[in-house]
């Protein structure tokens, strides 16, 4: 059984595009796909019928993006003035705002008005969640889960279809909360924090980017990331930097987690353990068996000022370091 974790977020999300459309063209079939925030749109395209559909979405994103406007001026420009029909910023929208504080009796009510939780503001049709909805509740060949944080109960939230949830082995005692997909969880789990929340759930990259551990029925997990690992960021000089700094570890820090988790069972495996685990509520043990974790990763690394802007550059070294990846595997 081969499983896909994608991770993705902001204008690192053309790299696991690349490495998908690669995978695709090569006829690569994983039976789970574990997706996370933007990296879910990516996995929508991958599984459709037309072979190219990333390659011809990306292609579309690329030349309307492409003007000669260097990426530190366009990521003011997306900050400052939004992206049609994606997001716009909260203060474009004040007048709609007002009658959420009016009459600004308190100073909380001041606060909320001038600092809004919501700094962006979807802009995506209703029909786009739809869409992604019902394309992965109705598909019965690949197990896909997204995963949102709930912030009421400090649990991960993973949104499965019935591919996923016959193929996953969860129990009550894990820290998960597992719902069917619905255009609600779609919208939950693609949403960055500063778009807000749906009923208290928020984009899951900032607890777990992505979700591994219902991956280990896998004897296979194909991960791809957004930035390198193992690797050490550029010295800190400023405040940007500083931004840089901790948004990596945010998306590095669980991931290591459950990574070195896998390593842990599979050390005691080749110890000669015997790991056993509940199928579930109602089925007999089922022992662990060794997980194979392979990893494709950008050699770029991608800074603070490059959050919201995708460039061909990223999706290009995903294409390439994919093949690289395929060629390994078959020389060994």
């Amino acid at each position: 059984m081969l499983a896909l974790a994608l991770q993705g977020i902001g204008g690192m999300n053309s790299f696991a595009a690349g490495v998908l459309q690669t995978l695709r063209n090569e006829g690569v079939k994983p039976d789970l796909i574990s997706a996370t925030s933007g990296a879910i749109l990516s996995a929508y395209h991958f599984l459709q019928k037309d072979p190219n559909a990333i390659g011809k979405h990306y292609d579309e994103y690329f030349k309307s993006e492409e003007n000669g406007i260097p990426t530190f001026f366009k990521f003011m420009q997306y900050a400052y003035m939004g992206i049609p029909e994606k997001f716009s910023p909260n203060y474009l929208n004040i007048f709609e705002r007002l009658p959420d504080n009016w009459p600004f009796s308190r100073l909380e009510e001041w606060i909320n008005f001038c600092f809004p939780n919501k700094i962006y503001k979807s802009e995506f049709p209703q029909q786009f969640f739809d869409d992604i909805a019902n394309f992965f509740s109705t598909n019965e060949e690949v197990g896909i889960i997204m995963n949102a944080y709930n912030v009421n109960n400090d649990q991960a939230v993973l949104y499965v279809n019935e591919r996923a949830l016959d193929t996953m082995e969860l129990n009550k005692s894990e820290n998960f909360e597992v719902k069917p997909i619905t255009p609600d969880g779609v919208r939950a789990c693609l949403q960055l924090l500063q778009y807000g929340d749906f009923k208290g759930e928020y984009d899951g990259a900032y607890q777990y980017n992505p979700v591994l551990s219902p991956l280990v029925v896998a004897d296979e997990i194909i991960l791809v990331t957004v930035g390198p690992l193992g690797k050490s960021l550029d010295p800190i000089d400023n405040i940007f930097d500083i931004e840089d700094f901790k948004l990596k570890m945010l998306f590095k820090n669980a991931l290591y987690a459950e990574l070195n988790d896998i390593s842990r069972i599979n050390k005691l495996i080749e110890y000669g353990n015997k790991l056993v685990r509940p199928e579930s509520a109602n089925k007999p043990y089922k022992e662990y068996k060794p997980i194979k974790v392979q990893t494709i990763q950008p050699t770029i690394h991608r800074g603070f000022f490059e959050y919201f802007v995708e460039t061909r550059e990223f999706y290009q070294d995903g294409v390439f370091q994919a093949k690289k990846f395929i060629d390994d595997s078959l020389n060994k």
